[in-house]
């Protein structure tokens, strides 16, 4: 049983509210009782969320004119504020907060809807990344002048990386997927990028949305012809190397290396095809044929292969230090380029020597590499006047 007093709705324990796929004209606001909120997924009735007093809920098909995401039902009797597109448009125009509101309330949504689906691919994404760019970009506007003025670059839109730290916090998705779908939206001009400032240090993107009131409707059809035509990535969710280090609790830098190493399976690597291609299409020819490396202070060198970046008396002075055995040592866990600093810095006759006990000696003892190798490091520093 359904009763209706001016715009509150009461539902008995076990009614339904609404379906998934309905098209949605009213929002609610539970005002007594509890809802609960599931998703059918291969005909199994699956919860979404349960929702108590105070709590808003489907105001996402409202304000993006998009069928229902979920089913509403009573858990128990309760009274519903009806929200109406018009009074929700009347809240957001008074205050901006309340769309910082809707916002959370929009994100929770979309991450749990997203939770209970476990196909969850870059197409699902998509639309979520546009979700979230709808309601960001409402409250983007809605801001008051004051406060408006106080952020840098608001006329230009909303800052990329701030809007990507968002999306990532409440998707999971790389930072590939979301310049990939603002990237889409950009180019049937659904939306416009644009950067400020010189310098990858000093620069800033920015996206506007051109078209507000029509933006969801038009992203959606979008949406529908990629699909169609497989220009959404294939399905696999991907993230990048700085969000594989936060969730691995490393430096990126170590990564890297890791990976020169081939200490990471090469089956993890994975380049977008197109913006990969486009990409070494303008690098020059010499490029890939070589790694350049990058240059080290003598306070930041780490272990023998830094000896590249060491000037050759220094080497000279260091390696009369250490010996023939240790240079071995060294010499067996030295990189290619190393080795010949080792070998290029040595008389005919020492470095004949070194090379054979080298040879003799096979694979070092690992502890006693690391030993010789931070010795190495130290007897250059001290040489070089830097405090250890």
């Amino acid at each position: 049983m359904t009763t209706s007093i001016q715009n509150i709705k009461s539902y008995h324990k076990g009614r339904s509210i609404y379906k998934e796929g309905q098209n949605g004209t009213v929002a609610y606001m539970i005002q007594k009782g509890s809802v609960t909120l599931y998703k059918t997924v291969n005909g199994k009735r699956i919860l979404v969320d349960t929702l108590g007093r105070g709590e808003i809920f489907g105001e996402m098909s409202v304000l993006s004119k998009t069928e229902r995401m979920e089913s509403a039902e009573a858990a128990e009797y309760c009274d519903l504020m009806v929200l109406t597109e018009q009074v929700i448009q009347a809240m957001v125009a008074k205050c901006p907060k309340t769309i910082q509101h809707l916002t959370k309330l929009l994100i929770k949504r979309v991450r749990k809807a997203g939770d209970v689906n476990p196909n969850r691919t870059h197409k699902n994404s998509f639309l979520s990344i546009c979700r979230i760019l709808e309601m960001t970009h409402r409250c983007h506007v809605s801001m008051r002048a004051a406060e408006a003025k106080r952020i840098r670059g608001h006329k230009f839109g909303i800052a990329i990386t701030e809007f990507s730290k968002q999306v990532k916090d409440i998707l999971l998705v790389s930072q590939l997927e979301i310049d990939q779908t603002l990237d889409q939206l950009a180019a049937l001009k659904i939306v416009t990028l644009t950067t400020q400032g010189s310098g990858k240090a000093f620069s800033e993107r920015y996206v506007k949305v051109n078209d507000m009131e029509n933006f969801f409707q038009v992203a959606a059809n979008l949406h529908k012809e990629l699909s169609k035509s497989d220009a959404l990535e294939p399905e696999l969710e991907y993230i990048d190397i700085h969000d594989f280090a936060d969730e691995v609790e490393a430096q990126s830098e170590i990564l890297y290396k890791k990976m020169a190493n081939m200490e990471i399976p090469d089956t993890l690597f994975f380049f977008h095809k197109s913006s990969a291609l486009a990409w070494a299409g303008d690098q020059p020819e010499e490029f890939f044929k070589r790694v350049k490396r990058k240059k080290k202070k003598i306070a930041d060198l780490e272990d023998v292969n830094d000896i590249v970046f060491v000037d050759n008396a220094t080497c000279k002075d260091v390696f009369a230090k250490l010996g023939y055995y240790k240079l071995g040592v060294l010499l067996a866990i030295a990189e290619q380029e190393a080795r010949q600093k080792i070998i290029g810095n040595l008389s005919k006759k020492i470095a004949t020597i070194v090379q054979d006990e080298a040879k003799e000696r096979g694979t070092p003892d690992s502890t006693e590499a690391e030993d010789v190798s931070d010795e190495l490091i130290e007897l250059i520093k001290v040489t070089k006047g830097v405090s250890i």
